[in-house]
């Protein structure tokens, strides 16, 4: 009869070890799928994709032309459209217009850029584009 008892046990402790061992690859399962589900949604190309912001100047071109050019603090150099971005001067802000602190051609202005780097299509490399200036208040 204790021979039973001991068969009977020992069929439990497998039964607990399948299970546990069920229960662990289920958690394994579901960790891989949260990582490849953070993986897919910050770096794929459909996801939504935040601007850094970078100190440095802007000056518009001595043209009328409604052109350009920032330069951040690493020399970096990112030519826009003045009136293709969003700005910020002191309280008020605006878009689809020339931003008041780059109205004269010429002027150098240190402002705040808003860049997002955009990959060119079939895999050519990528560039930065200004999505918004701000302007020192004043």
């Amino acid at each position: 009869m204790s021979d039973l008892r001991d068969a009977a046990s020992d069929g439990g402790d497998v039964e607990a070890g399948r299970q546990r061992v069920r229960l662990t690859g289920l958690v394994l399962v579901g960790l891989l799928l949260l990582v490849t589900g953070y993986l897919v949604g910050v770096r794929s190309p459909w996801a939504a994709h935040h601007p850094r912001v970078a100190t440095g100047t802007a000056q518009r071109v001595p043209a009328d032309v409604p052109l350009a050019y920032f330069d951040d603090e690493h020399g970096d150099r990112v030519t826009f459209r003045l009136d293709d971005v969003v700005w910020r001067s002191g309280d008020r802000t605006g878009s689809d217009s020339i931003p008041p602190c780059l109205r004269e051609p010429g002027q150098l202005v240190d402002v705040q850029a808003g860049l997002i780097e955009v990959t060119r299509p079939f895999g050519s490399g990528s560039y930065e584009r200004v999505l918004s200036v701000t302007c020192p208040a004043g």
